[in-house]
């Protein structure tokens, strides 16, 4: 029981983790306090190993400063032993005078010499007077003070050296408080490489290191003059020195308690102001981010009328106003579309009715045949073709091409057809049926101004009368039909007037040919001669030609239509149609 407890307890916790770690809010403070901390611990592990650093290589500098102090010691000493010095007057050698120095090992050498001699004892690298400093002869390290004076006939030396020595270094390390664990000099390169990174890095760097730091000084050799650095000791640091150290800065604690109290206060401050600052902002970032949320599901409900609150005019507000902008939008593309929608379902309507105006049946007619086909570039076409069936061996033949395209033209289109219509197939039947030519004089006047001065038509109309073969046509600005031979021969019915609708007083002169049996005459609109393929080239009336003299043998009008039609087709596909196209075949059997 106390096992399914602790599970239950268990589960109850992950789930709690899982959602505030779920919630954005949650995350942010999570993670900004995560930071805060390893920054912290960071910082303070960044000054613990500089102070390490600090302490340790402070231990070593001690070391090297008093070493220095010695050879300055030196370099004022040696110079004032030559004044109490007597030179003799011959060139005879003195007995070498020797006195003790401070130290232990120490010892000075005074020496006269002729003066020819003093070039033969001195290295090439030393400079003539006095010279100073750490040397390294033969391998052992030793502070070494030289200096000259010159008498009439000879010359004195006085060479003070000390050994830098165990007890020496013992005695420098004794004064500045520190232990030497290990006085065997040592070249500072074999001395790297023996130690190895690693040992440097656990040197300095880490804290309580009991590995000892070494004291480095910078060497001539006595033999060359080339500077080397030697380690001629380690000593083991100590934080005792340091913290004693502290605890004198000033003449109360406060003196260096005050500064660092007030540091690590700054520094909770700063990281108290930043976990506040970081609240407000998630408490924002995360209310924009719900209603936003809220707002999207909405959305996608396809609710577009929602809207969200926008606090202020920085980026969150600039997004919100972006989202509000965007549903906006959305909103009212969709009355867009449902206006589309309705124009799409008219303009279909349309086109059914449309394609009702074009003959449906075909028409019967002896010894001859007809047939047209219209392919409209929008939904609805301007493009008008018609038969007109006034007994069994004759019939009209209405082929027209309104200006403009689309929803205009097409009206043009029906309202014209109703005018031909209206002329030829609702008169009396007492009557007899007008010309060719006075009924497309009339149908101009009907239509002139109907539709604004610009608008026209391009018109084609033709009585055949299959008993006598003969063909009456007007040919009011239409594309010139094309009159194919039972050879396929293809010649052009020649002649002309201005396009209806333009002018009210305009005559048109009636034309008429007589077609042998096995002839056919094609009547097109200039969407088929202007269609173009992929290299923009057009389909011209020359193909055109071509086409109608390879036309097969017998074929009706039906056949012949569709292969027209097909032809047009193969050129220009994968094009977008420009113009409407209308093609009307009549065939003589």
């Amino acid at each position: 029981m106390t096992n399914l407890t602790t599970s239950n307890q268990g589960m109850g916790l992950g789930q709690n983790i899982k959602y505030y770690w779920g919630a954005i809010r949650w995350k942010m403070l999570i993670i900004f306090a995560f930071f805060s901390v390893v920054s912290t611990i960071l910082i303070g592990a960044l000054s613990v190993a500089v102070l390490n650093v600090v302490i340790r290589r402070e231990s070593a500098y001690l070391i090297e400063e008093r070493i220095k102090t010695v050879v300055d010691n030196y370099k004022r000493f040696t110079p004032s032993l030559a004044d109490g010095i007597d030179l003799p007057a011959s060139n005879l050698p003195l007995v070498p005078q020797h006195s003790r120095s401070v130290w232990g090992d120490s010892q000075t050498l005074i020496t006269v010499v002729p003066e020819e001699a003093i070039d033969r004892d001195r290295p090439s690298w030393l400079p003539k007077g006095s010279f100073t400093g750490i040397v390294v002869d033969q391998g052992s390290l030793e502070i070494r003070s030289f200096h000259e004076a010159e008498g009439a006939r000879c010359c004195s030396t006085i060479l003070v050296t000390t050994p830098l020595s165990g007890s020496f270094l013992e005695q420098m390390a004794r004064e500045a408080g520190l232990q030497i664990s290990d006085s065997k000099p040592m070249l500072l390169h074999p001395y790297r490489t023996q130690e190895g990174a690693q040992g440097e890095i656990e040197a300095n760097f880490i804290p309580g290191s009991r590995r000892p730091v070494p004291v480095v000084v910078i060497a001539r050799n006595w033999q060359t003059g080339a500077l080397e650095n030697w380690v001629v000791c380690e000593v083991r640091p100590t934080y005792a020195r340091t913290i004693d150290d502290l605890s004198h800065m000033g003449l109360r604690p406060a003196s260096y308690v005050a500064p660092l109290g007030t540091i690590a206060f700054a520094l909770a401050l700063v990281y108290a102001c930043g976990l506040l600052l970081s609240a407000r902002l998630s408490q924002r970032i995360v209310a924009v981010i719900d209603g936003l949320s809220h707002a999207a599901l909405r959305v996608g409900k396809g609710d577009f009328s929602v809207r969200v609150a926008v606090p202020e005019q920085d980026q969150l507000g600039m997004l919100a106003s972006s989202f509000n902008e965007m549903t906006q939008d959305l909103e009212n593309l969709r009355q867009q579309e449902k206006q589309n929608a309705v124009l799409e379902r008219d303009m279909a309507l349309a086109r059914e009715v449309q394609q009702h105006l074009y003959p449906q049946i075909a028409t019967v007619l002896a010894a001859a045949s007809v047939w047209g086909i219209n392919a409209p570039a929008r939904v609805v076409s301007g493009d008008l073709y018609d038969f007109l069936s006034f007994s069994n061996s004759e019939v009209g033949l209405l082929c027209a091409d309104v200006s403009g395209k689309g929803v205009p033209a097409a009206l043009m289109m029906a309202h014209l057809q109703a005018l031909v219509h209206g002329r030829l197939l609702a008169l009396d039947p007492t009557k007899d049926r007008p010309a060719p030519g006075a009924f497309v004089t009339a149908l101009n006047r009907d239509l002139q101004g109907r539709f604004g001065n610009s608008r026209y038509a391009t018109m084609f109309y033709g009585e055949f009368d299959s008993r006598t073969r003969l063909l009456r046509y007007i040919n009011a600005g239409h594309c010139t039909p094309l009159l194919i031979s039972d050879r396929g021969e293809a010649t052009k019915l020649s002649g002309g007037d201005l396009p209806i609708g333009l002018f009210p007083e305009v005559t048109y002169q009636e034309l008429h040919v007589t077609l042998a049996k096995g002839s056919t005459v094609v009547v097109y609109t200039d969407g088929v001669t202007e269609a173009r393929n992929l290299q923009e080239e057009e389909f011209g009336e020359e193909r055109l030609i071509s086409c109608c003299a390879l036309l097969p043998e017998g074929a009706n009008a039906k056949e012949i239509c569709m292969l027209l039609s097909n032809k047009v087709a193969e050129w220009s596909a994968g094009v977008e149609q420009f113009d409407d196209m209308t093609i009307l075949i009549l065939t003589v059997d």
